[in-house]
């Protein structure tokens, strides 16, 4: 009796892991980069994080103001305040403390001078603040409820608040971007510059993989996100679906080329996104009843912000380049040279 023998072949199956950057019409090399990091870090980059952590500090700004409180009654309008005649006309007046913080990034550090990069609304608050009364019937006018006077702002640096408050050198409400400095005198071991290049917003594609560093809710923190561009990006201009919370206003966004050593500045986030909701709330000082009791007492407005987490505004480095050389000779002339930061050549 024969026996068949059948030969089977040997397979072998390979499994390959991790992302490779793929490089469309690499053989031309437009531009200054051949793009960014699409795919999630395979080796260690807690010592890079790190290092980034230490030039991103809080920045909080106070204003103080005086508030004037009108009566309906007293028909106080603009122009008794260009007049300046409105002060006795006031049956209330209140000091209060408007309090914002955020997130700054040590862009300079030499001659004992300290410059940070943060966003303008952080750091610039009103000079005036008016609140009008609801119109009615046979009203002429609007009238004022109350107007707000900034007498005074402050705007530190935490861990750095050694050095007194900061200064803003230069702003663009628009554009949201701000550069803070102050000459410390006695500078310390926590005012760390940041370690890495600047680079190119417009070298960002869709899916790249970024991190971002701020000061959510007062605590610094590290996460990370996806970036979708723009359908219209003619300075680079994209957003992040990052988790991000009030506070990382001013945080920096980093993106990655080739490796773990090669972090670069692409932007900084500019605001997060949120609904806010009025509601009917007890007084605060009402003692607190069963479930089952129907509620007598006064109701007051409450507000709530609602966060529409991954949808953000962002400012790209290319605008905070050209802000840069727009306020250059500005900032040079207060003794802030930051060229070496923003890679500025002369022309």
């Amino acid at each position: 009796m024969k026996r068949a023998i059948f030969s089977l072949p040997i397979l072998f199956l390979f499994m390959f892991s991790g992302c490779v950057n793929h490089n469309i019409n690499a053989a031309k090399k437009e531009g200054p980069a051949n793009g960014y990091s699409s795919c999630f870090p395979t080796e260690n980059a807690s010592v890079q994080i790190e290092t980034v952590t230490r030039s991103v500090k809080k920045v909080y700004s106070v204003s103080s103001y005086t508030t004037y409180q009108f009566k309906r009654d007293a028909h106080i309008t603009g122009y008794h305040l260009q007049q300046g005649n409105y002060k006795k006309a006031s049956w209330g007046v209140v000091s209060t403390n408007e309090t914002v913080f955020g997130s700054a990034t040590i862009i300079g550090n030499a001659d004992s001078r300290v410059a940070l990069l943060t966003c303008a609304h952080i750091v610039i608050s009103p000079d005036t603040l008016i609140s009008y009364f609801e119109p009615t019937d046979g009203d002429p006018s609007r009238y004022i409820q109350s107007i707000s006077i900034k007498e005074k702002q402050e705007n530190w640096v935490k861990e750095i608040s050694s050095c007194g408050t900061f200064r803003v050198l230069a702003s663009d409400v628009s554009s949201d971007i701000a550069i803070l400095g102050k000459n410390c005198e006695s500078l310390t071991d926590t005012v760390i510059p940041f370690p890495y290049l600047t680079g190119h917003a417009r070298n960002l594609a869709w899916g790249s993989f970024v991190y971002v560093f701020g000061y959510p809710l007062g605590s610094q923190a590290v996460t990370t996100g996806i970036v979708s561009l723009a359908p219209k990006r003619p300075m680079g201009e994209f957003s992040i679906d990052a988790l991000l919370n009030k506070g990382y206003s001013g945080g920096i966004i980093l993106a990655i080329r080739s490796g773990m050593s090669n972090f670069e500045l692409t932007g900084m986030v500019k605001t997060v996104n949120s609904t806010r909701e009025e509601f009917l709330k007890p007084s605060s000082d009402q003692q607190r009843s069963p479930d089952w009791l129907p509620y007598t007492g006064e109701l007051f407005v409450g507000r709530s912000d609602n966060i529409q987490y991954g949808l953000n505004a962002v400012v790209p480095i290319e605008s905070i380049i050209g802000f840069y050389k727009k306020n250059r000779e500005e900032l040079i002339s207060a003794g802030y040279n930051l060229d070496n930061f923003f890679r500025y050549e002369q022309p």
